[in-house]
């Protein structure tokens, strides 16, 4: 009898082993891939919306307007340039269906900044991103 409950035990903590395990490859084949559509080309803005943001105010110290250039490296290190040929860069991180910028601040102070967007739409020809923190929120499209 003993041996018999120690078998459906272990044969139980196989089965919930194998399905974390292929959970976790499938998990990271996903991120895989969506870190593989963010790095396969240069990204153009071609809509900004904005919540509580005048037309001449900054986010981040950085305009974000339609035309500017985004590109990620499979090196996880990404660019930005502006229409007024201003260049930003830094790292990004992809956690689930978040984006993570990080970068130095736009003002003398020699700190790092990040800045959270929750990545609505993914795919070849789109990336639809809504900005969580800090604030102002607002959501851009690229193509």
């Amino acid at each position: 009898m003993k041996t018999s409950k120690l078998l459906k035990i272990a044969s139980v903590l196989l089965v919930a082993s194998i399905f974390s395990n292929t959970t976790s490859q499938a998990q990271e084949r996903n991120k895989r891939q969506q870190e593989s559509i963010l790095s396969s080309k240069k990204w153009t803005i071609v809509e900004v919306k904005r919540k509580k943001l005048g037309k001449l105010k900054k986010m981040d110290g950085f305009r974000l307007e339609v035309g500017n250039e985004f590109s990620m490296g499979i090196d996880h290190k990404f660019g930005y340039k502006n229409n007024d040929y201003e260049y930003m860069s830094g790292k990004w991180v992809l956690n689930g269906k978040e984006l993570l910028l990080i970068h130095d601040a736009r003002d003398a102070t020699n700190r790092l900044e990040n800045t959270v967007y929750k990545i609505k739409r993914l795919s070849k020809s789109e990336l639809y991103l809504k900005r969580i923190s800090p604030s102002p929120k607002g959501k851009i499209v690229f193509r």
